[in-house]
């Protein structure tokens, strides 16, 4: 479950947060202050700063459906293809 922090704050910019899993998709975390696609509004894009400096480009932010097609509570990070080599090396629990 991604913990959706511009609910508390709009205006929130930046958090910590951990990754509960990337891959080729893009990466999921813990908790995020970008807002996903739905109701109309587009879904955020903006960059992660990772633990080392890097910057990981984030062009889309999604809400993760289950297999049966309902919304989960979990809110996917989406890369632009020039960001998956940075996505790669993503692990769980990664700051």
């Amino acid at each position: 479950m991604t913990h959706d922090l511009f609910r508390q704050d709009a205006y929130l910019t930046e958090c910590t947060a951990t990754v509960v899993r990337a891959d080729a998709q893009g990466v999921v975390l813990d908790r995020t202050v970008f807002y996903p696609l739905g109701g109309g509004q587009a879904g955020d894009a903006g960059v992660l700063v990772l633990a080392d400096g890097a910057e990981l480009p984030i062009a889309d932010t999604r809400k993760i459906k289950d297999a049966e097609g309902g919304v989960t509570n979990e809110i996917l990070h989406l890369c632009p293809p020039d960001g998956h080599e940075l996505l790669s090396k993503l692990k769980q629990g990664d700051t």
